[in-house]
């Protein structure tokens, strides 16, 4: 089977123009010549004054922990491995520059040394860069705002057609075909495809696909490895009914699995509770509650009135208590970091000190990665000449100014039995004292330090940035773009290009995101219609250039196990199950194979195939094949999901080797409606893919009509694909009504176009 010319169409990279409600954009003054061209005092920020001046020079003495800031300068810039640093330094240089040194702009009259500046003279007024700052200043006393001609589209890339979008967001975000409604209404209409894909993230499948989206980041499905794991975790002291009610169903097993299961995706179910509501997703930070459902209600002793006690989808929200030396103690709700799961899948030690769960907030909820933004030379001798160097330290306090203090919001915890509340405890005096942002934690608020802490992150506007994030990676697969820092690489401006796209977007689905009072799926909805999941190829052949600043647009991101298992059974109306006990094979033998994770030890996906994951999916291919293609032929046409064209009695040829004009015109028509259904290609029937198909199915069927006559084969199909059980159900089908043989070797030739097209990459991948 050549697959070579579908091969070469998937080498065409993979771009996009953009969408309705989300414009990606980048600044004019990329390379090209446009003498109309509007640039802002924003943008000018950007590539001239952080680019040439600020980013080489000030933020030498001005970074945090820098030399100017312990002296106590009031000017601080951020690196670029800072979340959002571009718009907080451009605030911050703007509000410096409104100062001035007897008429002259403290942007200019500090650096180049005219008034008293700790760092001397960095600027020498006639060159470049101190041209390039008076032009900043001239600016600021009537900032530059081109509006819609601030910016210019990144040419010569095509996107999904609306139809092919909500083919490809409905396979992802709810797991099925779209709906003839569906398809009717969006047509070629790009407000009607958004408001689509808004309406498939109020369906409950949406939400099976957002737990994927949350446990990738919380990993608590780390304990349903093995039942009672999650259970387990609580301190039965402190739970007392977490003991009482585990052991009163006692063999028990699918009942223990439920409970067991509820328990571990208790911060889950909670932030899935909040966007299922149209809450504001800081919620997450800041509920004074949890959620339960009729089984966790059980472990943690509370009694909502559930409308089905059988039902684990539906939740209730409810305030845990706990108790101490027999007393109750009320928790202190903070959305998911007062959660027992979240507070036991990233533990702390004593010497630990909460710092781990710390780094962990910053990196989830924050998107800050502390250990990035402390990478720097430390020099191991110079904390032996502190007693404290956490706190003394400039190669130690750079990082622990930011982790401690969000550490002592995590102080009424036990450091040895991680969800087990200890009101009494005392934080280190010798650690930063508890806060957030500069802000120190009054004592007074010890009690309730998480809710203190919980409330202040959920306004940080990093917290923005951070559910951005979240919502790209989910669709996407693909990680934000770094800013580039090396100005001597010859495609610099591509990649700041590049990076300044792909910021903007962020940044408006951020405000838009605000505005809709933090409703998650207003995120998830612009993510959609934007160019970086609904990318397809480009007009022209790409320069170097053009493959830096286009790289990061485009679809073909390899599907999860979970993704594709769904979407396997969404195309073909089957599930690939293990025969033995009904279970989907991508979400037990072959998960870890295909590139999943057990949120344990393996945590991060493999994006791209390799020889295992390949092999998994011709398995897949060949399996499903195998199974769907006599139960098709079993059921009656009008049933069928995949073989209603055709029966066993289609041929292509005659005993003379003539050709059937009609039989191949309803064989053709059937690969026709395959391609689509399969790979969601609208193809005519003269197209070379159809035809290509059609020679699979013609040379298998040749052949094997051949090795008949020659008796090399038989007419009966092996064991495993004979239509004798359900594919779904696995309920046999009474031995006398089975297919078992294939004498005009028919289900063989379509197992074969069957295993062609789900082994293709477009199917693979979304």
């Amino acid at each position: 089977m050549n697959r070579l010319p579908r091969l070469k169409r998937a080498a065409v990279t993979s771009l996009a123009t953009f969408g309705l409600s989300t414009l990606v954009t980048v600044a004019c003054g990329d390379g090209k010549d446009d003498a109309d061209s509007c640039v802002s005092t924003r943008e000018y920020f950007a590539t001239e004054v952080w680019t040439k001046v600020v980013a080489t020079t000030c933020i030498k003495c001005h970074a945090p922990a820098g030399i100017a800031e312990e002296g106590g300068a009031d000017f601080r810039l951020l690196p670029s491995s800072y979340p959002g640093f571009m718009d907080t330094n451009y605030d911050m240089v703007t509000e410096i520059g409104k100062q001035s040194y007897d008429g002259l702009s403290a942007l200019l009259a500090k650096p180049s040394g005219r008034t008293d500046h700790g760092g001397g003279e960095v600027l020498k007024p006639g060159s470049d860069e101190y041209a390039i700052m008076e032009s900043f200043v001239s600016q600021l006393a009537d900032p530059k705002d081109c509006g819609d001609g601030d910016v210019t589209t990144l040419e010569g890339v095509v996107t999904l057609t609306p139809a092919e979008t909500l083919r490809k967001a409905s396979l992802h975000l709810v797991g099925r075909l779209p709906s003839a409604d569906e398809i009717n209404d969006v047509g070629e209409d790009e407000e009607a495809l958004a408001d689509a894909v808004r309406a498939m993230l109020d369906e409950e499948a949406f939400y099976d696909r957002l737990h994927d989206i949350l446990n990738d980041v919380l990993l608590t499905d780390r304990y349903i490895v093995y039942d009672g794991f999650a259970v387990d975790l609580l301190n039965k002291d402190a739970f007392p009914t977490a003991g009482t009610y585990w052991d009163s169903i006692e063999g028990q097993d699918d009942l223990r699995r439920t409970v067991n299961r509820a328990v571990a995706r208790e911060p889950i179910d909670l932030i899935r509770h909040i966007v299922k509501n149209d809450r504001p997703f800081n919620d997450l930070l800041t509920a004074d509650y949890t959620v339960v459902n009729p089984f966790s209600a059980q472990i943690y002793g509370v009694k909502p009135d559930f409308k089905d006690p059988t039902d684990e989808r539906e939740f209730k929200e409810v305030k845990l208590s706990t108790l101490i030396d027999g007393q109750k103690y009320n928790f202190a709700h903070a959305g998911v970091l007062s959660s027992p799961m979240f507070l036991n899948r990233f533990p702390t030690t004593p010497t630990n000190r909460n710092r781990h769960r710390a780094r962990m907030v910053y990196k989830m909820f924050l998107a800050t990665d502390i250990l990035k933004i402390g990478e720097r030379p430390v020099d191991p001798t110079q904390s032996l000449t502190y007693n404290n160097p956490t706190r003394d330290s400039t190669d130690c306090n750079f990082c622990h100014r930011l982790i401690d203090p969000v550490a002592g919001a995590f102080q009424n915890w036990d450091d040895y039995d991680m969800e087990k509340l200890d009101p009494d405890r005392e934080w280190y005096p010798e650690m930063f004292a508890p806060g957030f942002n500069d802000e120190d934690m009054p004592k007074s608020e010890f009690p309730t330090a998480l809710p203190w802490f919980g409330e202040r992150a959920a306004k940080d506007p990093r917290f923005i940035i951070a559910s951005v994030h979240l919502a790209y990676r989910a669709l996407t697969g693909q990680e934000p773009l770094a800013y580039p820092n090396d100005t001597e690489d010859p495609l610099y401006a591509d990649r700041l290009v590049a990076w300044q796209a792909q910021d903007g977007l962020f940044k408006e689905i951020g405000d838009a995101f605000v505005a809709d009072e933090y409703n998650f799926k207003t995120i998830l909805t612009m993510v959609v219609m934007s160019a970086y999941y609904r990318g397809a190829t480009a007009e022209d052949e790409l320069d170097d250039g053009a493959k830096v600043r286009l790289g990061s647009i485009g679809t073909a991101r390899l599907s999860t196990p979970e993704l594709l298992a769904r979407k396997i059974e969404a195309v073909t109306g089957y599930k690939w199950l293990r025969p033995w006990d009904g279970s989907e094979n991508l979400h037990t033998d072959y998960k870890i194979l295909y590139g999943g994770i057990d949120s344990d030890s393996i945590t991060q996906r493999l994006p791209n195939l390799n020889g295992i994951m390949a092999g998994v999916a011709n398995r897949m291919a060949n399996e499903m094949a195998c199974t769907v293609t006599p139960y098709e032929f079993w059921l009656p046409a009008d049933k069928r999901q995949l073989l209603s064209k055709v029966t066993l009695d289609h041929v292509p040829l005659g005993p003379t080797g003539d050709e059937i004009p009609d039989s191949i015109a309803d064989i053709k028509a059937n690969i026709q409606f395959l391609h689509e259904r399969i790979l969601g290609e609208k193809l005519e029937l003269e197209d070379p893919e159809i035809e290509r198909t059609y020679q699979v199915f013609l040379e298998t069927w040749k052949e094997g009509v051949e090795n008949l006559a020659a008796m090399k084969v038989n007419p009966w199909l092996q064991w495993p694909c004979l239509a004798y059980v359900n594919p779904n159900t696995l309920e046999e089908i009474p031995e006398a009504d089975r297919l078992a043989e294939d004498p005009n070797y028919t289900i063989r030739a379509w197992m074969a176009v069957i295993t062609y097209l789900l082994s293709d990459y477009t199917f693979l991948y979304e």
